[in-house]
């Protein structure tokens, strides 16, 4: 079986949330962002890092009923959206830009992970709302899971 990660450089605008959950969208909410610590920061990542069950933009392409999500979304349509499980092995503080409100990371995550929802999840989890201000995916790495067979 082979498997794709990634290694992404994100930028999190914290204090804005879009509907597309990136700069693209419509503006649905702002909020102080408060003061950002990096200390603080560095905790609340580190809380992304394992297995996880996240749920899907609904601006992505992923079919429900034969359509794609975005499509609903466009529509103004609801739809339900179920979990998937991803897998973050790392995340690290890149950069913190005070003036603008924006942290940089970098994540080596698992094939289907969105990128977006976990910046919205950061933002969250820091105690504001935010959107994925800028993304830059570094490195795709082939990972082959084999199974050995113990009878020689």
């Amino acid at each position: 079986m082979i498997n794709h990660d990634k290694i992404y450089e994100a930028e999190i605008k914290l204090g804005v949330k879009t509907d597309t959950l990136d700069r693209e969208g419509k503006i649905l909410e702002q909020k102080e962002a408060g003061i950002i610590e990096e200390i603080r920061v560095k905790k609340v990542l580190k809380q992304f890092i394992g297995k996880q069950s996240q749920i899907p933009p609904i601006y992505s392409a992923i079919k429900v009923n034969g359509k794609k999500l975005y499509e609903y979304a466009r529509e103004g349509q609801e739809v339900e959206i179920k979990p998937r499980q991803i897998e973050i092995y790392d995340i690290k503080l890149q950069e913190i830009y005070y003036q603008e409100n924006i942290i940089k990371i970098r994540v080596h995550s698992s094939k289907g992970t969105y990128i977006r929802t976990l910046c919205s999840d950061i933002a969250e989890a820091l105690g504001t709302v935010g959107y994925m201000y800028n993304l830059n995916r570094v490195k795709v790495r082939r990972v082959l899971n084999r199974k050995f067979n113990n009878n020689r």
